[in-house]
């Protein structure tokens, strides 16, 4: 049985400095820094200096809460996201962009939500009331909200946001499935891999913002790619979905 003690955030890194530095800033003023674990920032040979300049300049941003960088191992987002889970400390695990298209305001309500069901998978939703987009075009809005709705047919499933990779939850859910993706779907392939587990799910209001600094890794043509992940997750074996390497912990 899961309890909620602390909260470990994950920020993988590439070329942000502002918006990085603001993401901080935002956790570590809103959020209770008692419920903050670490923040640990994720960095790969593709992190630009004037962004390792900004994450030197976080060391020692709060008292309470430390910033820990660790360097990558295996190239792509979905293997920086994997190693980094496997070495946070807190009960539970949330990771953020850099670039705050992931609003870290929203950390402070997914808090809220474990403190009541430390089991849930919690996930920010663009498609419940009071979530939404600012600066995403039209045409790619209505496409997320078709691929969303595909989803919800193809898994049985009320969630209305699983293609959101901004979620938090138990490291050891989060640990009990499989990472297979190296890349960007690596936030929805795990979504449907819990889904399909049969763990229980909980969404919070956010508000996508398109990033304003630095270019963005996740090409329309690489989003493609994920349909081809959709079929796998939803025609696999359930054996086949969980970590072969992860021992449930004893309550």
């Amino acid at each position: 049985m899961n309890t909620f003690s602390r909260v470990s955030v994950v920020i993988p890194t590439i070329n942000e400095t502002d918006s990085l530095r603001e993401s901080v800033e935002i956790l570590i003023n809103t959020c209770n820094n008692k419920d903050l674990e670490e923040i640990l920032v994720v960095v790969c040979e593709r992190t630009t200096p004037e962004c390792l300049r900004t994450i030197d300049s976080l060391s020692g941003i709060s008292k309470e809460v430390p910033v820990i960088v660790y360097k990558q191992v295996s190239p792509g987002l979905g293997c920086a996201l994997h190693e980094a889970m496997q070495r946070v400390k807190g009960s539970h695990v949330v990771n953020i962009a850099a670039d705050l298209d992931t609003d870290p305001r929203v950390v402070k309500d997914m808090i809220t939500v474990a403190k009541v069901h430390p089991e849930a998978v919690i996930l920010a939703s663009r498609w419940v009331k009071g979530g939404g987009f600012s600066g995403y075009g039209r045409i790619h809005k209505t496409l997320n909200f078709v691929f969303n709705k595909m989803l919800q047919i193809l898994f049985f499933s009320d969630v209305k946001d699983l293609t959101y990779g901004y979620r938090f939850a138990p490291v050891d859910k989060t640990l009990s499935v499989k990472w297979e993706s190296t890349g960007f779907s690596i936030g929805m392939e795990t979504n449907l891999k819990m889904l399909r587990l049969g763990y229980e799910f909980i969404e919070v209001p956010a508000v996508w913002r398109a990033r304003e600094q630095g270019e963005s890794q996740n090409s329309f043509f690489t989003k493609l790619k994920y349909i081809k992940t959709v079929l796998r997750v939803r025609f696999a074996r359930l054996a086949t979905l969980k970590n072969p390497n992860y021992v449930e912990k004893a309550n």
